[in-house]
């Protein structure tokens, strides 16, 4: 089976085989890849304590509580300088900071952690299923004219 060409500034994703999840490569403050999901109903970014601590991320504040899928989870605070997806990387992004291991049992694979609408809203976002890529065109805020008199 011959590799499907990416167009020039694409992002290549991968679908779970047990979950249709999107599975992409991205940085975390320079460094990586790592596998990440993305994930359209979450409400920030999340990395995992081992991906903070492989990074150098350390916690802040206390110890909010998250509710996901599995239930509810003790979550930290983090910091990122950095978080790259493709060509585009948004600086001092806001992330929880928690264990996702229901989700990597129910994909079957370890993940980094998810990519949230923090990250997303920033961009219009196309997916192209057949293709097997996805596009991040910046979001481009237009400001409004005053009302003429």
């Amino acid at each position: 089976m011959a590799k499907k060409v990416v167009p020039r500034g694409a992002i290549r994703f991968r679908i779970s085989s047990s979950r249709p999840l999107l599975m992409v490569d991205a940085e975390v403050n320079g460094l990586g890849p790592f596998n990440f999901t993305l994930d359209t109903g979450a409400s920030a970014c999340v990395i995992t304590p081992d991906t903070a601590r492989t990074v150098g991320i350390a916690l802040e504040g206390g110890q909010p509580t998250a509710i996901g899928a599995g239930g509810q989870i003790e979550a930290g605070f983090a910091r990122l300088a950095s978080f790259r997806l493709g060509s585009h990387t948004v600086r001092n992004l806001g992330a929880a900071v928690m264990p996702l291991d229901a989700v990597e049992q129910q994909l079957g694979v370890s993940i980094a952690g998810l990519i949230g609408y923090n990250f997303l809203k920033r961009f219009v976002v196309t997916l192209d299923y057949p293709g097997g890529f996805l596009r991040l065109k910046p979001h481009s805020v237009r400001k409004r004219a005053p009302a003429k008199r």
